[in-house]
């Protein structure tokens, strides 16, 4: 059983023995964390447990949706489900990376499959990839679990950054270099022993709500559910007073 999960509300950390956890990365726009906010949203799951001691991310406390006081990292899931999604509410320590992602990988290592979300900077697509926008990255092993042969189904992450060079599927070393993506890179190294992936978006940033939510519609179809995407109540302003940020919003020269 994982040392770094601190459970609350009566749960037990032994229900992550074999179920599925999302880890959405603090990447670009911070779009993997508008996309668990949706999932949690619309799934309804509630706050069972909080991941490490907070040490690991910058100090921060809030008032959630259901009025109790949110921390830096929280697992939300169901007290005896078997889908989880942590949601890290602060950025990380610099000096605490290395300490940060091995907690996280401690705490998922009895899953079944971990599935990291991670935001990338479109200034590194290639025309290709527009058609594209969502890809998956895996480790060079055929995955077995259900969710991860659903990933796989997506296409592969092609990545260029040298000009004169063709895009490439995949990288002879894993996890590849992600541009844009925070400590993704790090977290799959650590998960690399156990059945896990990510599915990564190519982002700009700005009002990512519409990406926040292609991101959730694509996990949703890897984890084979059907549900309609709920923002949650504090989503409210999220870019601005108005209806869109871009019109006559207080942030209209920000995102106008």
């Amino acid at each position: 059983m994982s040392t770094t999960v601190y459970p609350v509300n009566g749960f037990d950390p032994a229900h992550l023995s074999g179920a599925t956890v999302v880890l959405p990365a603090v990447s670009l726009g911070n779009v993997p964390q508008l996309a668990a906010d949706l999932i949690v949203s619309s799934l309804a799951l509630k706050r069972v447990a909080f991941v490490g001691k907070g040490d690991t991310v910058a100090p921060f406390a809030g008032r959630g949706d259901d009025g109790l006081v949110t921390g830096g990292v929280e697992l939300h899931g169901t007290l005896t489900g078997d889908l989880f999604v942590l949601l890290q509410r602060a950025p990380t320590l610099k000096a605490k990376k290395e300490e940060h992602v091995a907690q996280i990988a401690e705490a998922v290592k009895d899953a079944g499959a971990a599935i990291v979300l991670a935001s990338l900077d479109a200034a590194n697509q290639d025309d290709a990839q527009l058609l594209a926008p969502i890809q998956s990255i895996l480790p060079p092993k055929t995955p077995t679990h259900p969710a991860l042969k659903r990933v796989a189904n997506l296409p592969p992450l092609r990545l260029t950054l040298d000009p004169n060079a063709a895009p490439s599927a995949g990288s002879k070393s894993y996890p590849p270099f992600l541009p844009g993506a925070g400590l993704t890179r790090r977290l799959l190294g650590a998960l690399a022993d156990q059945p896990s992936g990510a599915i990564a978006e190519w982002v700009v940033e700005g009002d990512n709500r519409a990406d926040a939510h292609a991101l959730a519609h694509a996990l949703m179809g890897v984890l084979g559910i059907e549900v309609e995407l709920r923002e949650p109540a504090s989503w409210a302003g999220l870019f601005g007073a108005e209806e869109w940020s871009g019109g006559t919003g207080q942030n209209a020269e920000i995102y106008g």
